[in-house]
């Protein structure tokens, strides 16, 4: 219930800030959320992320604005905090499918964002499969990338570094040195104040020089049996889990997340199976 109070909080600073320019740590800040938790929760609940929501609401006021009024193009483009006129109306085309000059003859066409309220709904949709498992006590070896805040809203994060490290071999290398079990990929989420640090790596005894390492503690799981594409199989149960699972198990924000892949995963294979990890709240179990 506290991350839907939150998120109605963001929205609200939002509102009382869309002449200003969009900063997500500001927003996480004000509600004392991680610039990852929010920009998931917010994608998640809302459907949009943040920024564009934030951007769909300052340009629904600008139409009605250009609507009901004579304001020079200008004039508007400086309250909001444009460059200049171009800038403006490039984004003002782009979100709406028609030109600043085309309000009053076009006015049905707009693209209008109502300010959004969220409210509690049931749903019959099944919950995807988990089980609930202690997991970790292993040292790793991998690498790791770091998101800054502003880098947050995009989804492809993960599937974006691990492309990275499949394309240019070094996968292929960190699987060689999986030398104890469990025998696969964990790609480790781990929220941090300014951003998010990402690791992904293999259980392994030894540690070379040239590798990042890492110790994952033992702690409680609940673990989601997915299958899907990589890019959005994993986003899918963050959704369910955002916005039904937390009313019903205590999982824990701000610590670590993971993910664990096969060592034969494809990004062409829309069946590939990943496994979830969130952990628990022992204290409430």
């Amino acid at each position: 219930m506290d991350v839907i109070k939150k998120i109605q909080q963001a929205i609200v600073y939002i509102e009382d800030h869309l002449y200003e320019s969009y900063d997500l740590q500001q927003l996480s800040d004000y509600v004392e959320m991680s610039p990852y938790h929010l920009a998931q929760s917010f994608l998640m609940i809302v459907g949009q992320s943040p920024e564009s929501y934030y951007n769909a609401r300052r340009l629904t006021i600008a139409a009605r604005e250009l609507k009901q009024s004579n304001t020079r193009l200008i004039d508007i483009a400086k309250k909001y905090h444009y460059s200049d006129v171009n800038a403006f109306a490039h984004d003002f085309s782009d979100y709406h499918g028609i030109s600043p000059l085309q309000v009053k003859t076009k006015s049905d066409e707009l693209n209008m964002q109502p300010q959004i309220y969220l409210k509690l709904t049931t749903t019959t949709q099944p919950a995807p499969p988990y089980r609930l498992e202690a997991v970790g006590d292993f040292s790793m070896v991998g690498y790791s990338r770091f998101i800054p805040s502003n880098g947050l809203e995009d989804p492809f994060n993960v599937p974006d570094f691990l492309e990275d490290l499949k394309s240019d071999g070094r996968l292929d290398e960190l699987v060689k040195y999986n030398d104890r079990s469990p025998h696969d990929i964990y790609v480790v989420r781990c929220p941090l104040d300014q951003g998010l640090e990402i690791f992904i790596g293999v259980p392994s005894e030894r540690m070379p020089s040239h590798l990042e390492n890492r110790y994952l503690d033992k702690r409680q799981y609940a673990m989601f049996n997915l299958q899907g594409e990589i890019d959005y199989a994993v986003s899918d149960a963050w959704h369910y889990i955002e916005t039904t699972l937390q009313f019903s198990i205590p999982y824990v924000r701000n610590t670590l997340y993971l993910e664990v892949y096969p060592f034969d995963f494809s990004f062409e294979d829309s069946f590939t199976k990943i496994q979830l990890g969130i952990p628990l709240d022992d204290e409430e179990m």
